[in-house]
């Protein structure tokens, strides 16, 4: 068995990992990473365009506030952009999110690469690490090493001073580490996925998949504007996803009602008013001036309404203002953009290490962390290495 010395071991080679070995002075990093190459995970996001943060990303967009809120302080959205312009990465706005100039993904897996390179980081990849002991003066790193079919071919013993757990969760793809850290003493929530398309009942989407909506959705309390994707399963598109967060971190379950406003810029009353202003029109011919002519159809099934007879403005404003639809659960893993759980975070200190096993730390998703959608998630991935980083920088 081969043996190799290092000081900081890092494992995972994904966003929070890389931003960690861009940021972290003084110390010789090692990225040990499963895949045949680091930030694949990264390159998919944004739909390719990488929405590194968002200007108004705050601590209620997590499922843990209070412990987000410290990391969000002291490296809020604004340093992330400055981090990466120190690096020479460019960036543009758009409605509040933050883009890549290039609106490429690569360009930001690009920057941070030679980031890590120019602080001296080993990255090492087809690196599988199986089991972290620890030891008198560090830690041991069982890991064995992946032929390009993913078997395999060898195997190493890695000595480390310090260990960060950024392996990330299942989410599309990705892989859950936790139980490197469940075995030294560390408790975790079990992964479910979210910011996911969900399931919801067969009638209530009958005849609409792939027809889109501009509508507030809500769930359990949570309301969110902005697109409904309908599918024959259930609802996709960014105002699903983001209610997604309230099953994923159990607050919502099966066979709570999802609510759809398909007119969340006006009131009930309002909605009332203006289809009964359209004397002389039938049914048909107000829905379908407002809605998609499968929406308006289905909409005036719900409310009863015949679609050529004039229209019962009260019944229909009713179906519009509230169109309900039965949870079913979500879709799987490979579907979610982030997993909601990881390891308990009261058990990491403000430099995230823990306060079980000095000398451990965690990053990114493999802590009970998550955000919605808008960069929350990327963002906490810098925050959090950064977090991690100055607490070793000084160390």
């Amino acid at each position: 068995m081969a043996e190799r010395d290092v000081d900081i071991a890092v494992i995972g080679g994904g966003a929070a990992a890389l931003a960690f070995a861009a940021m972290c002075g003084g110390r010789r990093v090692t990225l040990l990473e499963r895949a045949p190459r680091v930030g694949k995970k990264l390159l998919s996001t944004g739909n390719g365009k990488c929405n590194l943060t968002g200007l108004s990303v705050s601590a209620e967009d997590f499922n843990d506030p209070g412990f987000a809120g410290g990391f969000l302080t002291r490296f809020p959205p604004e340093k992330a952009v400055s981090f990466f312009g120190s690096l020479g990465l460019r960036t543009r706005v758009t409605g509040g999110r933050v883009y890549p100039y290039s609106e490429s993904a690569s360009s930001v897996l690009d920057a941070l690469l030679c980031a890590a390179r120019d602080r001296g980081a080993d990255i090492l990849t087809r690196r599988e690490v199986r089991a972290v002991t620890k030891a008198k003066d560090g830690f041991l790193l069982d890991v064995a090493v992946l032929g390009e079919k993913g078997e395999t071919v060898g195997s190493e013993r890695v000595s480390a001073s310090a260990v960060v757990l950024a392996t990330g969760s299942d989410a599309a793809q990705g892989r859950d580490s936790t139980a490197l850290f469940t075995a030294l003493g560390h408790t975790a929530r079990k992964f479910a996925p979210s910011l996911v398309p969900l399931k919801t009942d067969r009638e209530s989407v009958k005849g609409l998949n792939g027809v889109r909506v501009k509508c507030a959705a809500e769930l359990c309390g949570m309301r969110e504007e902005g697109e409904i994707l309908f599918r024959d399963y259930g609802l996709s598109g960014i105002a699903a996803l983001n209610i997604s967060a309230m099953y994923a971190r159990g607050v919502a379950k099966r066979g709570d009602v999802v609510t759809l406003d398909l007119m969340p810029e006006c009131t009930a009353s309002e909605t009332e008013a203006y289809i009964a202003a359209q004397r002389g029109r039938s049914a048909e011919r107000v829905l379908k001036g407002l809605f998609h002519s499968r929406v308006a159809e289905r909409v005036a099934e719900r409310a009863g309404q015949p679609l050529g007879e004039a229209p019962d403005a009260a019944a229909l404003a009713r179906v519009i203002k509230r169109y309900t639809l039965v949870l079913q659960g979500t879709c799987d893993a490979s579907q979610a953009q982030v997993m909601s759980g990881g390891l308990t975070v009261r058990e990491f200190d403000d430099g995230l290490c823990s306060v079980i096993v000095p000398g451990a730390y965690a990053v990114g998703e493999a802590l009970d962390v998550d955000g919605l959608c808008g960069g929350c998630n990327l963002q906490w991935a810098w925050a959090s290495a950064h977090a991690a980083a100055h607490a070793l920088s000084r160390a």
